[in-house]
């Protein structure tokens, strides 16, 4: 579904991303981890087509993002580190205007909305309130939902349980876990190593921006010699 290909990025002339490659498929988690600094941000700001790499390809389904952006677009949900919502509207309307913002047909919304509802676990209470009365973690599970209503083959969260309490975080960890036995691709970038670990089928680890394991979990930690991927990052 998704390579890049040796693909590097720049600032000032520095490499911050250095030929990293690596490959996601169908159903598949994806734990992007390494040290702060590493390029994690970096490389899926350029999956989601807000970055050009200075070098390299980034194909998904066979085709070069870099050249036509268009191919990953509207197949993609990015859920940034920075929460992207209407304060002052409610859960629901906050569900309709995005629905709308990304083509689902009106008459299919309203199923959509109750099925990704169904996957951050929000109930018809939380959809009337405000979102400026949620807690941090009902902000977070929100702005997942609004990233899966057009049904997404490829979905980039970025640290989503960073400063959250710990009922969101599970809901969070619940709905990748439900998103991958449907088939969708999920690129994490996380934190919390004991979370990348229960979830992810595959880890790329980066550091100073070069991709220094890529496998399995544990091909990961046998490429590295290491026992856990905290103590992989904890040792660097």
């Amino acid at each position: 579904m998704l390579e890049l290909k040796k693909v590097t990025k720049k600032y000032k002339g520095i490499p911050v991303v250095n030929e990293v490659s690596f490959t996601i498929e169908n159903g598949q988690v994806l734990g992007l981890v390494g040290p702060n600094g590493a390029g994690k941000s970096t490389c899926v700001s350029m999956i989601a087509t807000l970055q050009k790499p200075d070098s390299g390809e980034i194909l998904f389904n066979g085709t070069n993002i870099v050249k036509n952006p268009d191919a990953i677009r509207s197949k993609l949900g990015y859920v940034p580190q920075d929460i992207a919502l209407y304060e002052q509207l409610s859960g629901m309307d906050n569900l309709k205007f995005w629905g709308k913002s990304y083509g689902v047909p009106s008459d299919q919304l309203g199923d959509e909305i109750k099925r990704v509802c169904g996957i951050i676990s929000f109930d018809e209470t939380l959809l009337k309130k405000r979102v400026r009365d949620y807690s941090g973690g009902m902000k977070r599970r929100l702005n997942i939902g609004v990233a899966l209503l057009h049904r997404p083959e490829l979905v980039i969260l970025d640290e989503p349980t960073t400063g959250i309490d710990i009922q969101s975080g599970m809901h969070i960890l619940n709905a990748i876990m439900e998103l991958r036995q449907n088939g969708t691709a999920v690129i994490y970038v996380g934190h919390y190593m004991e979370e990348v670990e229960k979830i992810s089928t595959h880890i790329c680890y980066l550091e100073n921006g070069v991709c220094k394991g890529f496998g399995t979990v544990m091909e990961v930690l046998y490429q590295n010699s290491v026992k856990s991927l905290s103590e992989l990052i904890l040792s660097r």
